[in-house]
């Protein structure tokens, strides 16, 4: 029988600590969607955020591993992307995702999912726009799939926001997405 379980994940602490250290290692992953055509739809009413929104897609769909595409507003979307003043739950956080999935024995599925950037930490900090993107594109990896890393140069290292998809974030998406069809 399968449950569907809802997960909050941990969002990005890099406007707190600085880069941790060690080998490069796979990134690891806890999931995966259906399709490797996953649906977005970025809500965010600011240009600016917007496109950090898209510089963030375009990396990911520069892999080859997934396609993110775009749908209308009122269409249904996979993932959900926005940003927010300030976030109720992770008030530290420079982003955050939120995730339901079904729970299967070696394989969840993600059903929903939820990335949040956080303008008053982004601000408060001074992240660059770059850096912006950077922790969008850690968001976007969570709501693909992918677990936080211990390798400083991996864009799922939770303390790195200048780190950008490293050779073990694709073959962790590689990994997690082999057995989907597009």
């Amino acid at each position: 029988m399968k449950t569907l379980t809802v997960l909050l994940t941990a969002g990005t602490l890099t406007c707190l600590t600085g880069q941790s250290s060690s080998a490069a290692t796979v990134t690891p992953t806890w999931g995966h969607w259906n399709s490797l055509t996953i649906t977005y739809h970025c809500a965010s009413k600011s240009t600016y955020y917007r496109d950090v929104w898209q510089r963030a897609i375009r990396q990911w769909n520069n892999t080859g591993v997934v396609r993110l595409r775009a749908v209308s507003a009122g269409q249904k979307a996979d993932i959900e992307l926005t940003s927010a003043q300030s976030i109720t739950r992770a008030q530290v956080f420079a982003g955050y995702t939120d995730y339901s999935y079904y729970q299967r024995p070696h394989d969840n599925r993600i059903v929903s999912a939820k990335s949040i950037l956080n303008r008053g930490i982004l601000t408060g900090y001074r992240y660059t726009k770059t850096q912006r993107v950077n922790v969008a594109t850690h968001e976007l990896g969570h709501a693909l799939g992918l677990s936080h890393s211990q390798d400083k140069h991996s864009v799922m290292n939770a303390t790195n926001r200048y780190a950008t998809i490293s050779s073990q974030d694709k073959v962790a998406l590689r990994g997690a997405y082999a057995h989907q069809r597009a």
